[in-house]
């Protein structure tokens, strides 16, 4: 069932088309009175720039409204099409998180590839295997997370009938909108790590900060007198000196989207979203550390 990507009001259908297709009317919603989803009428284009900039309305309308039915004037109504379009929704949703997961570990394996002096078809396959592993339990977990968080609320599985329920999001949810929405907020983080990574190259292990005295000596305050800060102080300053700002940069952008991503999608806490992130990520390192230590990727 199609919802308003404004209030997130369920309805039947969010157009009807008449004798000629290009003829349509789009439906009003009866609860905020603006057009239940106007963009069905824009390119993909615009979709792409919408998402880019995290705008909500364009994640309701991907996640819930792409590809359903229209109302046709000319033609009777068909008991069966209300459950047909529910198959080939969940189908439909199926076949995006395959083709975009596919799209992320790509994305993901060149721009880890591409800052290698050489590469083998081996070394390839390795991080491919690593990225996927370290893929899959990011999402395993935040999609077990998010269940528990859901199920502990009452929102999903539903407890009761919902008939007059007025949430859209609650009325046609499936466990697979999670990983497609994660999923939906990550390719702009990868598409930014792949172009930087082509001109980026990472940090030398030896390199130390030169500039570190005359940085203590711009404090406003004395830290010689306190050595156990200036020994943090330092530590702190060696390992951002070394570290892949680049990476560490499009990780915190990808936690983000994520968060609001899931945000638009559930209806949890800032501090519950929060948690769920970061277990996936937690879930992510882990297996990332097991991978290493099997195939040494």
């Amino acid at each position: 069932m199609p919802i308003c990507v404004h209030c997130a009001y369920p309805a039947k259908h969010l157009y009807t088309t008449y004798k000629t297709k290009s003829n349509i009317r789009l439906g009003v919603c009866p609860r905020c009175d603006r057009f239940l989803d106007p963009l069905i009428e824009h390119d993909p284009l615009i979709l792409l720039l919408d998402l880019i900039l995290l705008k909500p309305r364009v994640f309701l309308h991907l996640l819930f409204n792409r590809g359903t039915d229209p109302l046709d004037a000319t033609a009777p109504p068909s008991p069966s099409a209300e459950e047909m379009s529910k198959d080939r929704r969940k189908t439909r949703i199926q076949e995006d998180v395959m083709i975009l997961f596919g799209m992320v570990v790509l994305a993901e394996t060149v721009s880890r590839v591409i800052p290698l002096d050489s590469s083998t078809f081996s070394s390839c396959l390795k991080i491919m295997c690593a990225v996927v592993c370290e893929t899959a339990a990011q999402h395993t977990v935040t999609l077990g997370c998010a269940l528990l968080v859901l199920r502990w609320r009452g929102w999903y599985p539903p407890r009761g009938s919902l008939q007059g329920v007025t949430d859209g999001r609650r009325v046609d949810f499936i466990p697979w909108l999670i990983p497609l929405t994660l999923l939906y907020t990550s390719l702009l983080p990868l598409l930014l790590q792949l172009f930087l990574s082509i001109w980026h190259s990472p940090p030398d292990p030896a390199f130390t900060p030169p500039a570190w005295d005359t940085f203590v000596d711009s404090l406003p305050f004395d830290i010689s007198q306190h050595p156990y800060i200036r020994q943090i102080a330092m530590e702190l300053a060696d390992v951002w000196s070394k570290a892949d700002r680049l990476w560490l940069g499009t990780r915190l952008l990808g936690g983000m989207s994520a968060g609001f991503g899931l945000r638009v999608l559930l209806p949890t806490r800032p501090c519950e979203t929060t948690a769920i992130v970061l277990a996936g990520w937690a879930a992510a390192a882990f297996a990332a550390r097991a991978m290493e230590g099997v195939l040494g990727a």
